[in-house]
């Protein structure tokens, strides 16, 4: 990580050795997708998973269905078939198996299975979620990498990709649109958006419902479009210097709609379905539950 935070060429990105570590299956396409398809060499990719991806999708109420059990070894494989069409073979792929929604209890384990890989792999870029994203996994991963790269464990550089960029609570809807224009770098993706959606839909476990209790799947056909379509933009991280210092202005209100988006989503979404409402398993679009809630 560098001292001084400066943005990032599409040139240096498309040619350096990757290193992408993905809380959940999928969220490295939704965040990456478009950046791993338009790299020159893809053997010089690598993406870690840090969860087993064992709760997604997940009733929001117990009554309405069973976790499926074989859902670890589904998403693996949708892992595996999205990798294969962006292009990366298996051996680029690893699975720490962490519990799913649990990466805060494990986060010694995290970090020190984090160190091994990266001083492994040697990568020049490490790309990891943004660091106040609405997902508890998302956020210990970031604070993992910040963690290693504060200590000095870590010499290649570090952006975050977003994944949860819309927020109810913050005004625009688009949380990207709040940070320092002059820590962003944005890349056109629109020459591989068709290929990007290809490699998302992989995850039909995400895209589409395939369980009886389930109403809509988890990203809707509106969300996968506009992630494939919309450029991806990444943050270039710095450890030395606040965690709130990326925002260009009200900082303050975007914590509080962080703290209160991330506590309150899954709660409505359970309480529309005790009564009658849609939503009947766990939205990733905005929020999704937070260490087993």
């Amino acid at each position: 990580m560098t001292d001084r935070p400066q943005r990032t060429s599409l040139e240096a990105l498309t040619s350096a050795k990757l290193l992408v570590i993905a809380p959940h299956m999928d969220d490295e396409v939704i965040g990456c997708g478009g950046l791993m398809l338009l790299h020159k060499d893809k053997r010089k990719i690598h993406c870690l998973y840090a969860s087993n991806g064992a709760r997604s999708p997940w009733p929001l109420l117990p009554w309405q269905g069973n976790r499926p059990k074989n859902l670890t070894e589904l998403r693996k494989r949708e892992a595996e078939q999205a990798l294969t069409e962006i292009g990366l073979s298996r051996q680029n792929m690893i699975f720490l198996d962490l519990p799913d929604g649990g990466l805060r209890r494990v986060s010694a384990q995290l970090r020190e299975t984090l160190a091994n890989e990266i001083d492994r792999l040697e990568p020049e870029f490490i790309l990891v979620p943004f660091r106040y994203d609405l997902h508890s996994d998302h956020v210990a991963t970031q604070r993992a990498v910040r963690n290693l790269a504060g200590r000095g464990r870590i010499k290649g550089t570090v952006l975050e990709y977003f994944v949860y960029v819309r927020w109810a609570l913050v005004p625009g809807g688009d949380i990207r649109q709040r940070i320092r224009q002059d820590r962003l770098t944005t890349i056109d993706i629109s020459s591989v958006a068709t290929r990007k959606h290809k490699a998302l839909t992989m995850y039909r476990s995400q895209t589409e419902t395939i369980f009886r209790w389930q109403d809509s799947p988890v990203l809707t056909a509106e969300s996968v479009r506009q992630r494939c379509e919309q450029p991806e933009r990444f943050l270039l991280s710095c450890a030395t210097e606040p965690l709130a210092a990326c925002f260009s202005a009200d900082r303050h209100t975007i914590l509080l709609a962080h703290y209160a988006q991330r506590l309150g989503k899954r709660r409505k979404d359970q309480l529309l379905a005790l009564c009658g409402g849609k939503r009947r398993s766990a939205d990733r679009e905005t929020a999704t539950p937070i260490d087993g809630e």
